[in-house]
């Protein structure tokens, strides 16, 4: 990550209101999309690798629908679930944090910790490491 916005300006696309002494933050669906996308901003995208694991964004580039890799994953990939750069799973961390996925393994449904995290462990919201 190479930059974060200024926590004043994501703070613009909310609405603060107290209850029951708490403050409450309220944003539309599309305020909110936009905060995370400011977030997004900071976060570098290994180019070459999300083509080549995305060969349909390496079209919609190659057809000028997406501009780059970068502006896919701003705009629409991370919404879409996917990763803007290649994650080293802690194998060892990840089957002792997620017996599910070290049961799996040893039973031959699963090839790897890394290979479930990349399929589905980054969508369920796992680690892939501690930290």
């Amino acid at each position: 990550m190479r930059y974060v916005p200024p926590f004043e300006v994501i703070k613009r696309s909310v609405e603060i209101s107290t209850s029951k002494g708490q403050l409450i933050a309220t944003a539309t669906y599309e305020d909110l999309t936009q905060m995370i996308r400011l977030l997004l901003l900071g976060v570098d995208v290994d180019e070459n690798w999300y083509l080549d694991t995305y060969p349909d964004v390496a079209r919609a580039i190659q057809e000028g629908a997406a501009k780059s890799a970068r502006q896919h994953f701003v705009d629409h990939g991370y919404f879409e679930g996917r990763l803007p750069f290649a994650v080293a799973v802690d194998d060892n961390w990840y089957q002792e944090e997620y017996p599910d996925v070290s049961e799996s393994i040893k039973k031959g449904g699963e090839i790897s910790s890394q290979a479930h995290f990349m399929r589905d462990g980054y969508k369920e919201g796992r680690l892939p490491f501690p930290v």
